[in-house]
């Protein structure tokens, strides 16, 4: 399991999980082409659909090469991980949603800008989300660091 320390690392395990789950699709999409073009009729192009498929006229071929058993676990295997992927964006958009509803529902710009920057947000960031300008976001930032730096003095005086 990854660690989510921050809503920076939430946002890039979706945007990540999401180019993941693409590239498994477009690897099984290209298999499952590859299928139907040994299955099909001679002269199938790459990409035609299954609706085309059916209808496209010619000899079809019945040389199943050696791969195709390992192709077809290869397309086992992707949907497999494809699964777990979709599972993975699952959990990662439910916390998004919960984090994001739960700073929606503070009334206040000043907690709501507190909680978004200890989420690992930055203050451009920030800003966009309370429509604020990053100036004033970090004028915020300033007056909340002055009021958790206190000073103790040790030297007993």
């Amino acid at each position: 399991m990854n660690e989510i320390n921050s809503y920076k690392d939430l946002t890039l395990l979706i945007s990540t999980g999401e180019k993941v789950k693409k590239e498994l699709e477009n690897s099984i999409e290209d298999i499952e082409s590859y299928f139907r073009q040994i299955e099909g009729p001679k002269g199938l192009k790459h990409k035609t659909s299954y609706e085309d498929y059916d209808t496209i006229q010619g000899e079809r071929s019945n040389d199943f090469s050696v791969g195709y058993g390992k192709l077809l676990e290869e397309v086992h295997r992707l949907e497999s991980m494809l699964y777990l992927q979709n599972c993975n964006l699952e959990r990662y958009y439910r916390i998004k949603v919960g984090i994001d509803d739960c700073v929606n529902a503070t009334t206040s710009v000043t907690i709501k800008v507190s909680m978004l920057r200890r989420l690992g947000i930055s203050q451009e960031q920030v800003s966009e989300m309370v429509e604020k300008s990053t100036r004033t976001i970090k004028r915020m930032d300033k007056k909340e660091r002055e009021k958790i730096n206190i000073t103790v003095d040790c030297s007993g005086q």
